[in-house]
C-alpha cells in the first residue's frame, strides 16, 4: 500500500507542529517495513530507507499564494501522479482533488474554531492571529466540508467544534488525545504558596497579559513577596517587574522540576490540549487554569485546579492571593496515567483498517 503524507508547512523553526511530524516521521520509520511512504517536505529533515523516502517542496514553505493554490487543486495532480493508496495531510487542510481510496486530515489548530472572540486586521497584535482564524480557517473549514476526510482530532470540544463549523459528520472524527509523557518518579509538589510558573510561548492568546495584571494588582494590595516564572526573554517580555523571573526556554526536564516547588498558572485561551497540565497534575501540583472547555476536559477528576476567567484578571489575583496566604493547598493526589495514548501512526493504521484499505 502506497500512503502519502503532506506536511510541507513544518520545519525545525515550528515548534509543536515539527514536533507531531517528527514523532510520527520516526514511528512511521522504525516500525512500518510493510508499507510506501512518501513524505511531502520542505526539506531533507530525516533520514530515509527502503520503504519510506521525502519529496521535497521548499517553495510551498516560502510562499503562502502558492500553498493556497495548491491545497484549492493545483497540489493534486503533483500528488496524484504518485498514485496514493491513502492521502495524509497533517497540516489541518484537506487537499483538494487528490484520488486516493482513503484521505485522513489531522486536525491540530484550534485557533480557526475559536469564536468567542473575532481577531481583528487592524490591531497589530492581533494581526497573526486574525489571519489563522478568519482566512486560513475559512480554507480548512471549506476543504474539510467539501472532501470530508476522516478528520483526528485531540479534544471531544475540538470534535463539536468541527461538526458545528462544518459539514462532517461525527462519523468522520475520531478523538485521539495526543500521547502524554508517563512521569515515573515521586518527586511531587511540595506545597511552595509564593512561586508560580507558566511554561508559554509568546503568542497573543497564551494571555501573559493577564498575569501581569493579576500582578499589578497583588502589588497595589500590598503583596510583594512572591515570584512568577515565565519562559519569556526579556526581548518578548521588555518589562521590569520584582516579582517576574524571565527564564527563556528550558528543556523539558526543568519543566517537569519547577512544577515541584511552583504553582502552575495556565491562562491560555485558545488550547488544542495543553500537555502543560498534565504533566503538572502528575506532579500533584496546584494549577489555576483558564475556565474553558478544554481546561475542564483535560483536567476532568483532577482535584487541585481552581478555574478563573481569562478575561478577569481579578478572578486569577484572588487565587494566587489565597495560595500566598496558605488558603489553597494541594492534597498531594496527582493524576496517574497508567497507559500511554496510542500514537498517530496506530490512529491510522487503525482507521485504515476500519475502512478495509489495503
Amino acid at each position: 500500500m502506497r500512503i502519502v503524507v503532506s506536511d510541507y508547512a513544518a520545519s525545525p523553526q515550528s515548534g509543536g507542529t515539527f514536533s507531531i511530524l517528527e514523532d510520527f516521521y520516526n514511528d512511521v520509520l522504525q516500525n512500518d517495513f510493510e508499507n510506501e511512504w512518501i513524505f511531502i517536505l520542505a526539506g531533507k529533515y530525516f533520514p530515509t530507507s527502503d520503504n519510506v523516502r521525502i519529496v521535497v517542496r521548499k517553495d510551498l514553505k516560502q510562499s503562502k499564494i502558492k500553498k493556497l493554490f495548491f491545497e484549492l487543486g493545483a497540489g493534486s495532480n503533483f500528488i496524484n501522479q504518485y498514485n496514493p493508496d491513502v492521502f495524509i495531510s497533517l497540516q489541518n487542510i484537506a487537499t483538494l482533488g487528490i484520488r486516493s481510496k482513503s484521505k485522513i486530515v489531522y486536525l491540530h489548530q484550534s485557533i480557526p474554531f475559536f469564536q468567542d472572540h473575532r481577531f481583528s486586521f487592524f490591531n497589530k497584535a492581533e494581526r497573526k492571529i486574525a489571519l489563522y482564524q478568519r482566512l486560513v480557517g475559512k480554507v480548512i473549514k471549506y476543504t474539510i466540508s467539501k472532501v470530508k476526510p476522516t478528520t483526528i482530532v485531540q479534544t471531544n470540544w475540538m470534535k463539536k467544534a468541527v461538526i458545528q463549523q462544518t459539514q462532517l459528520p461525527a462519523s468522520k472524527i475520531v478523538t485521539v488525545s495526543p500521547r502524554v509523557p508517563v512521569i515515573n518518579d515521586d518527586h511531587l509538589y511540595n506545597n511552595q504558596q509564593t512561586a508560580f510558573f507558566y511554561p508559554a510561548t509568546a503568542f497573543l492568546y497564551k494571555n501573559h497579559q493577564l498575569i501581569l495584571d493579576a500582578i499589578r494588582i497583588l502589588n497595589h494590595q500590598g503583596i510583594k513577596k512572591f515570584e512568577v516564572s515565565l519562559t519569556l526573554t526579556k526581548k518578548q517580555l521588555p518589562l521590569a517587574n520584582q516579582n517576574v523571573k524571565l527564564l527563556g526556554f528550558i528543556p523539558r526536564e526543568q519543566v517537569l522540576k519547577m512544577y515541584e516547588n511552583h504553582i502552575l498558572i495556565f491562562p491560555s485561551y485558545i488550547e488544542s490540549y495543553g500537555l502543560p497540565m498534565l504533566e503538572a497534575a502528575q506532579k500533584a501540583d496546584l494549577i489555576f487554569a483558564a475556565d474553558i472547555e478544554v481546561t475542564h476536559e483535560v483536567l476532568s477528576g483532577y482535584s487541585n485546579v481552581y478555574y478563573f476567567d481569562y478575561r478577569d484578571p481579578d478572578t486569577l489575583a484572588q487565587l494566587m492571593r489565597k495560595a500566598i496566604e496558605g488558603k489553597i493547598s494541594s492534597d498531594l493526589q496527582p493524576i496517574h496515567l497508567t497507559y500511554r495514548n496510542e500514537s498517530l501512526l496506530q490512529t491510522i493504521m487503525r482507521i485504515m483498517e476500519k475502512k478495509g484499505v489495503k
